[in-house]
């Protein structure tokens, strides 16, 4: 059996804690922490006439590209939860699912407390970014990283 001198013994231990050091480190996503975000939804115009525009601001949290983030008080009118993704590229997916608030605020002037959701679409940079909604009205949402 061959054994190993002193320093070369050392210097093994050492690149195995270097390797095992590397291997457990968590790596996150490029765009992984808090963020604040301005949704604007400004006036607008469907079947039931004049539709009034709307701002939530509420912080997300993206953990390894998964996005989430709340509005108001879960289940509670005028509440809405975002979930999504952000890929590597910063592209980003987000899904919204929630309860109206005043019915003049929301598309068909449909009763307050109403289920809806809606998908929006964007991309993040390093700092900031913005999606915008796909369906039904026009609203914006801008991203902060705090």
């Amino acid at each position: 059996m061959r054994r190993l001198s002193i320093p070369s013994a050392l210097l093994f231990v050492a690149a195995c804690a270097v390797c095992r050091a590397a291997g457990s480190a968590p790596t996150g996503a490029p765009y992984d922490g808090e963020w604040a975000v301005s949704l604007v939804c400004p006036d607008s115009r469907d079947r039931s006439g004049l539709v009034k525009g709307y701002e939530y601001t509420f912080h997300v949290s993206i953990v390894d590209g998964k996005l989430r983030g709340q509005y108001g008080a879960s289940g509670a009118p005028a509440s809405v939860a975002y979930s999504g993704e952000v890929g590597a590229d910063g592209t980003l997916e987000l899904r919204a699912v929630g309860k109206t608030g005043q019915s003049d605020h929301a598309a068909g002037k449909v009763a307050r407390g109403s289920d809806y959701s809606y998908t929006m679409s964007g991309r993040l940079e390093q700092s900031h970014g913005q999606a915008v909604r796909r369906e039904q009205r026009s609203c914006t949402a801008t991203f902060d990283k705090l």
